[in-house]
Formats: C-alpha cells, sequence, structure tokens
C-alpha cells in the first residue's frame, strides 16, 4: 500500500519484524484475490488496482526445521482512505518513508521494498 512516498508496512505478530502485508493463498484464489484478502486481514484497508511488481521464489525454514519453498506474488495499490488498524497476524501497522524503511528484515523483503521503488514517487 503506497501513499506518496510512504509505505504500508506491518510488524509481523510470529517474528516481530516489519514486512509488507501478505500471506498464503486460500483453495481456490488467484494471487490478486490473495493478496487483497490479506491486506484486508492485516489492515483493514481495501484497494481498488493492484499493480504487479513480480513474483518472488525463495525457501523458508520453520522453527520446527520444515523446509517449504514459496512464491511470493507482490503487487502494489495506491491509498485511497480509510483507518487502517493491525489485525489478524500483524501486531503493529507503520507509514514508512521509501527512503527510510527498516534496514533488518529477511533478504527477500529487501527485494519486495526494492520493486516498490520502482513504482513510488
Amino acid at each position: 500500500m503506497l501513499r506518496a512516498d510512504e509505505v504500508l508496512l506491518v510488524r509481523r505478530g510470529d517474528n516481530g519484524r516489519w514486512d509488507v502485508p501478505g500471506g498464503g493463498a486460500q483453495a481456490g484464489e488467484t494471487p490478486g484475490q490473495a493478496a487483497r484478502r490479506e491486506l484486508r486481514e492485516e489492515t483493514g484497508l481495501t484497494v481498488g488496482i493492484l499493480r504487479p511488481l513480480g513474483v518472488f521464489p525463495h525457501r523458508h525454514t520453520y522453527p520446527d526445521g520444515n523446509i517449504v519453498d514459496w512464491e511470493t506474488h507482490v503487487y502494489a495499490a495506491d491509498f485511497a482512505g480509510g483507518e487502517a488498524r493491525a489485525g489478524d497476524d500483524a501486531s503493529e501497522l507503520r507509514w514508512w518513508p521509501l527512503d527510510g524503511l527498516p534496514g533488518e528484515v529477511p533478504e527477500t523483503t529487501r527485494a519486495y521494498f526494492a520493486a516498490l521503488r520502482t513504482v513510488a514517487g
């Protein structure tokens, strides 16, 4: 979610790190439908047009040792108003300036940030 030169990030409840809102698709959902649902669940916001930014493959290892290969579809959408509120698995929300995004994030999140910078501003 973009607002001028800012991006709305969520502090994840599972690891306490800042990230873009998102999560896995449910049965029968397209990536775009999943993106809209996850945004609504984690921020309370809805959006109009989604702009695809890329597909990012990565491997994730869970604390129990389970390893999964993910394919993350990242979209941008412009803020259209409303009151953002942390919900679902987001413990906190914050608008961050694109030139001051948090640095202690996973490599995949840094790639998402780079993609967001290409369309914002």
